[in-house]
């Protein structure tokens, strides 16, 4: 079987908020072995709403509405739903009664458009409200859909109890794995360039990038009877990519640097601080949003002049003076003066130019990361491009990527 979404609100196309219904729901599906071929967002626009729900009917087996079924005159779900099928509202009295006691129970009054929520498409069986919004499903000629509320944590409730549950008898026992392995280094081309033919030759597994901020994630996704079955599929071709990327590929499946580098130090009872000037806090922030920060995380000295690192961060005159606040030797010292001045096995840091002018003779994007570890100390450039934005992510993942190569003797 396979799966859309349709995200119902006029709020989603104007970028007032994201779907992240759509994307819990796949990952959910994905765990009972259904393949999702399309997320759609909609407004409150009964037209618009009704092309977009027939026209899915002719492509999926399984459409899981979100959003509309409030009691308000923009929530026009149950309208849709019932033009595109072409099936009349017929009050249920059942649940006429269950949302009067919710009321009731709140010691709320009603007011007597809450009852539109008891309106549903003929045939259709409701769904409990979690909230006070009722959710329901009909069978049509092709396959069923599923209306549930926009309220994250309503449809989570209903997607758990009822969805999944349904979908998993109508489809059959299955599973769909993926399995990420983190690239630091290459870039997506060179990644690419690598294993294109373990790419091309791609059935299942299926093999896809996910790239941003100077890291590639390979996600091999495997579709089986079981997740047993699926992890079997996976195991030969992640080893095949391993071996094609050599040590850029990081061992172990993360969903990223910064959880990978927590790993290592948890693993080790070690901690990180950070010197920062261009990045100004971003490694701070990137580290922190590992859960459990403060175990392995002790602080950021953002040192955006001169005299912040000479006094802060303890970089040498002398440094300065001779190769510039820009500079390998500054990176390294900055990175020793972080670990030192906060208590850390390993420092980290970060200096560079992000725009919009170049600075001590350096163009624009010229980024040195330094790192220091059980006694050593490495420093590098980084090559960077794009805005201001993109080279300070960039420089964050070089920085922290240095530290992880030096705990694990790779650097």
């Amino acid at each position: 079987m396979n799966a859309e979404t349709i995200g119902v609100g006029t709020e989603l196309l104007l970028g007032q908020i994201a779907d992240t219904n759509a994307q819990h729901i796949s990952a959910a599906l994905a765990e009972i072995g259904m393949d999702v071929h399309r997320h759609t967002a909609v407004g409150d626009n009964l037209g618009r709403m009704t092309l977009a729900i027939s026209e899915a009917l002719t492509r999926c087996d399984a459409l899981i509405i979100t959003g509309g079924l409030g009691p308000t005159p923009d929530d026009i779900t149950r309208e849709g739903v019932a033009a595109a099928m072409g099936l009349e509202l017929r009050r249920d009295p059942e649940l006429e009664t269950l949302i009067r006691r919710i009321f009731k129970d709140r010691d709320r009054p009603m007011p007597d458009s809450n009852l539109r929520q008891a309106d549903l498409p003929g045939g259709a069986r409701a769904i409990a409200p979690v909230g006070t919004a009722p959710g329901f499903m009909v069978d049509g000629p092709r396959g069923v859909i599923f209306a549930l509320p926009g309220v994250p944590w309503e449809m989570k409730a209903m997607l758990e109890k009822v969805v999944l549950p349904e979908l998993t008898v109508r489809s059959g026992a299955a599973a769909i794995v993926s399995r990420q392995i983190l690239v630091l280094g290459l870039g997506e081309s060179l990644t690419h360039e690598k294993i294109a033919d373990l790419v091309d030759a791609q059935t299942n597994p299926t093999i896809a990038y996910l790239a941003g901020k100077g890291q590639v994630r390979v996600r091999v996704t495997a579709k089986a009877g079981s997740r047993t079955s699926a992890e079997a599929l996976i195991d030969p071709v992640e080893e095949a990519i391993r071996a094609r990327l050599g040590p850029a590929a990081v061992p172990g499946d993360h969903t990223g640097l910064t959880m990978t580098l927590a790993a290592l130090l948890l693993a080790r009872n070690a901690s990180v601080a950070a010197a920062e000037s261009l990045t100004g806090g971003l490694i701070g922030v990137e580290l922190t949003r590992a859960p459990g920060a403060s175990d392995f995380f002790r602080g950021s000295l953002v040192c955006y002049s001169d005299e912040a690192k000479r006094e802060v961060a303890g970089v040498p005159q002398s440094i300065l003076d001779r190769f510039g606040a820009v500079s390998e030797q500054t990176a390294g010292a900055l990175a020793e003066g972080a670990a030192y001045r906060l208590g850390a096995g390993l420092g980290v840091a970060a200096t560079g130019v992000a725009g919009p002018a170049g600075q001590e003779g350096q163009p624009v994007g010229t980024v040195f990361v330094g790192a220091c570890w059980g006694g050593r100390t490495m420093a590098h450039r980084v090559f960077t491009y794009g805005d201001r934005d993109n080279i300070r992510a960039l420089a964050v993942t070089a920085a922290l990527d240095l530290g992880r190569r030096m705990i694990e003797g790779t650097a």
